[in-house]
C-alpha cells in the first residue's frame, strides 16, 4: 500500500511540476513578467495568474494533479503506519 501511494504521490507531483513550469512559460510570453517572477517563488501565484487569464483548463489539471498527490501521500503513510504495526505501540504523553 505504500508503494501505491507513493508511486502515485510521485506521478502527480511530476505532474505539478510541470504544470507549474507552463504557468510560468504562460506568464513571460504574455509578457507579465512580474506574474512570472512572482509565481516561481510563490506557486500559487500561478495558479491566481490562469484563472485571471482565462487558461482555467489546465488550472484545473494542475488542482487534480495536487489533489491526487495529496491522496496518494496519505495512501503511502497509511501504508507505512500499518506496515509499522499500527498506531498501538505508540507512547503517549504525560498529563
Amino acid at each position: 500500500m505504500a508503494i501505491i501511494g507513493g508511486i502515485l504521490a510521485f506521478v502527480a507531483g511530476i505532474a505539478c511540476l510541470i504544470f507549474w513550469i507552463m504557468a510560468i512559460v504562460k506568464a513571460f510570453k504574455a509578457g507579465d513578467t512580474l506574474w512570472g517572477v512572482l509565481s516561481i517563488f510563490i506557486g500559487i501565484c500561478g495558479l491566481i495568474y490562469l484563472f485571471m487569464k482565462g487558461q482555467t483548463k489546465l488550472a484545473i489539471y494542475w488542482i487534480i494533479a495536487m489533489v491526487i498527490a495529496g491522496i496518494g501521500y496519505g495512501i503511502g503513510m497509511a501504508g507505512a503506519i500499518n506496515q509499522a504495526g499500527g498506531l498501538e505501540g505508540l507512547q503517549t504523553m504525560p498529563q
